[in-house]
């Protein structure tokens, strides 16, 4: 069996550079190896993003399919790899709210520097296709929107925002696909359209990563478990197989 297509440098830099950096910010310890292990699947699916998006914008540029493809799909098996070894891990409580602001700002930075650079590794340079200001204040919006009313309902209001987050992702990339229904007749205009609703899973995940960097406690439910599991990472890489796929079929 060959295993070279299972090789590839952008998504192995992208997985196992970032979480080695964030690993060493955490300076390896037990509440950090939790980190690593709580970030990789999210940062995988993040990977996983960014090339869907990537090839969805490149119909007037193939050579920029390739490499969406496979940060796409090898971003996923590495973070799954990576998350396979650390699953013991899973057993740990968080402790990363005690950590300083320099190492958490830091920490961030890693993250998102990786991003960024696979953004412009993808798309050659042209990483404006990953910036929505409307989807940005449309997510904070909701966000802020959900901070206030669990505050005024309930005293839970500052646990579980992982699930919150996700949640206003989720119902961001339903409003995009929504939305880019009217374009079915105009296939140059279709991907840019759908590419909107991807890019508001990718916030969510982002704003995710970032959160458990700098208040993992906020993330958790109440009883310090986390909903990012398997499950969750098969629920959006499926319904974003899905609309590709009918993409596929209508365009075809």
């Amino acid at each position: 069996m060959d295993f070279g297509p299972l090789v590839d440098t952008v998504s192995a830099v992208f997985v196992f550079g970032g979480l080695a950096g964030l690993s060493l910010v955490m300076r390896l310890r037990q509440e950090g190896l939790r980190l690593t292990y709580e970030v990789s699947l999210p940062l995988g699916l993040i990977g996983f993003l960014i090339g869907v998006i990537g090839m969805l914008a490149a119909e007037s540029n193939p050579a920029q399919i390739a490499p969406g493809i496979a940060i796409a799909i090898l971003t996923l098996v590495y973070a799954g790899v990576v998350r396979l070894f650390l699953i013991d891990m899973d057993s740990l409580t968080f402790a990363t709210d005690a950590s300083s602001p320099a190492a958490k700002a830091l920490g961030s930075a890693v993250i998102l520097a990786v991003i960024v650079w696979a953004m412009v590794t993808v798309t050659k340079g042209d990483i404006g296709i990953y910036w929505y200001p409307q989807v940005a204040l449309l997510l904070g919006g909701i966000a802020i929107l959900v901070f206030v009313v669990g505050r005024v309902l309930g005293d839970n209001y500052q646990t579980g925002w992982a699930g919150k987050l996700m949640t206003i992702g989720c119902l961001g990339f339903a409003l995009g696909v929504v939305a880019g229904l009217p374009q079915l007749e105009k296939a140059e205009a279709l991907g840019p359209a759908i590419a909107f609703s991807f890019t508001s899973l990718l916030y969510a995940l982002i704003a995710v990563i970032l959160g458990l960097l700098w208040s993992p406690s906020a993330m958790c439910a109440p009883n310090g478990s986390l909903s990012l599991g398997m499950g969750f990472a098969v629920a959006v890489t499926g319904a974003v197989l899905a609309v590709l796929a009918t993409l596929v079929m209508v365009l075809a």
